[in-house]
């Protein structure tokens, strides 16, 4: 890309045009998927842009996306002008409002939503991808208001293990499989330690969190 370093783009063109300068700007933002808009051109002398036959491009800030500005160098019959250039630049991604008010506790469903393209710069940057509402399970800790855009700041987290679950204790070794009942009495990811009691032997022990209430020990 070209924000780190600053990269010059030189066309030369029989007829330079505003679609020119999109593709151009296009071009050098490393973005090909971006819609591109000149919102203004600032050129010296009231000279029009078809008057010149090749232009430099150079980026004055390093925005990746939104409003960014750049120097143009024109040129004409050997003559250098400086010019100005005011664009947008973005893409469309999808994302999910709600069609309803969902309440605090309810499972996340594809159905609840429906999926908007809009600009990548005017979402917020914590929402919910549609894969992940299709493929992970998820819930809400607050409600979430029709017409609102589903956030992680939403979601429950994503917790494996609950204090009160009912799991079960593994010790697998390799050349030993053992499983006991077990009550978690914390909180834990999927791959973080848990305190569990061995309703067996009624001890509590710890280990590791995983799917399916297991708690894997060694």
């Amino acid at each position: 890309m070209f924000f780190g370093t600053v990269f010059l783009s030189l066309f030369i063109l029989a007829k330079l045009t505003y679609q020119d300068i999109e593709n151009m700007i296009r071009g050098i933002s490393d973005c090909e998927d971006c819609e591109v808009k000149v919102l203004s051109l600032h050129i010296p002398l009231k000279m029009k842009l078809e008057d010149f036959d090749a232009v430099e491009i150079v980026p004055r800030d390093s925005k990746a996306l939104g409003r960014k500005v750049f120097t143009a160098y024109f040129q004409k019959e050997g003559k250098n002008f400086t010019g100005t250039i005011f664009a947008f630049i973005d893409r469309k991604i999808m994302i999910p409002v709600a069609k309803r008010r969902i309440e605090k506790g309810e499972r996340v469903d594809e159905k609840d939503f429906e999926f908007k393209e809009v600009y990548s710069t005017l979402t917020p940057s914590d929402f919910i991808s549609k894969e992940d509402i299709e493929q992970k399970e998820l819930y809400l800790k607050v409600p979430v208001g029709k017409g609102e855009v589903l956030r992680k700041t939403h979601l429950r987290e994503d917790i494996a293990i609950r204090k009160g679950d009912r799991v079960k204790i593994v010790l697998n070794s390799g050349i030993i499989y053992v499983e006991f009942p077990g009550l978690a009495l914390s909180n834990a990811k999927e791959g973080e330690t848990v305190k569990v009691r061995n309703m067996s032997s009624n001890k509590i022990v710890y280990g590791v969190a995983r799917g399916d209430k297991i708690v894997e020990v060694k």
